[in-house]
């Protein structure tokens, strides 16, 4: 490539990287070495198995919208193709895989956002950033909203596929996604007048985790209330430990919207952080051996 030839591209990547991610300033020399330690992306190719792990993993994915710290949540989702409007004549969907949208580069589909304000200030957005996690790092994804439209009967947001990609490093503590296939509970003992509720575990961290609620379990929990809880493994009761609710929130699923709860672990002893860290590393090396298999079904070298 002629060196005035990179330069424009490189002025052309700057203005992106400006234009979504305006709490870092980047030069063009800040630019190359970016690149070079893999931090930024631009190639749509590569930009890929982003979304490819993202869907696949069924990742929880972090919106903003305009550059406001207001986030929004939701999940990439699936479009496969769609009925002929013939009613004599399907178009045939055997040899379409999840996620072979994608390989378009073309768009990007998205669930409706919780909370559901975010569905209306989504429509008039000039930017949309996309955040979510793997073991060691965010990937910040910059896009713009095309439409709202029905995928097989569901409402869904339908994007720009993604402009420029961003690692971003240590951004958050290391948090396992529980596998749903593994066997683990967490029983949350009851007060007041309440039951004691078996539930699923959905993530867990050295100093915390999540936990799936119905809706009308909601009115059970209270901010900055803390709570008596137990993690089952195999039946087994591993761990007794007590927590303090920081957050219930909404994000949308497949079949509806989903309840989830976060707790910030009391660790008062070394045993007992030492005990959550080792259902921390189970819980990751379950995750890892269910991305392998997805791996392998798939033929998609999905990201850890």
């Amino acid at each position: 490539m002629a060196q005035d030839q990179k330069e424009s591209l490189s002025k052309r990547i700057v203005k992106r990287l400006s234009l979504f991610f305006s709490d870092t300033s980047y030069t063009l020399e800040s630019l190359e070495e970016e690149l070079d330690n893999g931090n930024v992306h631009y190639k749509p190719k590569d930009i890929l198995p982003f979304l490819q792990t993202a869907l696949m993993d069924e990742k929880f994915v972090e919106i903003e919208l305009n550059g406001i710290t207001q986030t929004y949540f939701s999940r990439i989702h699936d479009h496969p193709p769609e009925k002929s409007t013939d009613d004599d004549e399907v178009e045939d969907k055997s040899d379409y895989a999840a996620g072979d949208y994608l390989k378009d580069m073309s768009h990007l589909v998205l669930l409706p956002l919780e909370p559901g304000m975010g569905n209306y200030s989504i429509r008039y957005a000039n930017t949309v950033l996309l955040r979510f996690f793997t073991a060691s790092y965010a990937v910040e994804l910059g896009t713009f909203y095309q439409a709202q439209e029905i995928v097989e009967g569901l409402p869904v947001l339908r994007l720009d596929y993604p402009v420029i990609a961003r690692i971003v490093r240590g951004l958050r503590e290391f948090r396992a996604k529980v596998p749903k296939k593994m066997d683990i509970k967490l029983m949350i003992i009851g007060k007041r007048r309440q039951k004691t509720i078996t539930t699923q575990l959905l993530n867990v961290s050295v100093s915390g985790f999540a936990f799936a609620i119905r809706k009308e379990q909601q009115n059970d929990f209270i901010i900055d209330e803390t709570r008596s809880m137990e993690i089952v493994i195999n039946d087994m009761m591993e761990l007794r430990i007590n927590g303090t609710i920081r957050h219930i929130s909404k994000i949308r699923g497949k079949k509806g919207t989903e309840y989830h709860v976060g707790v910030k672990a009391d660790l008062p002893t070394r045993a007992i952080a030492a005990k959550l860290e080792e259902i921390v590393a189970t819980a990751q090396r379950a995750h890892l051996r269910e991305l392998a298999d997805l791996s392998d079904v798939s033929g998609i070298e999905l990201i850890k």
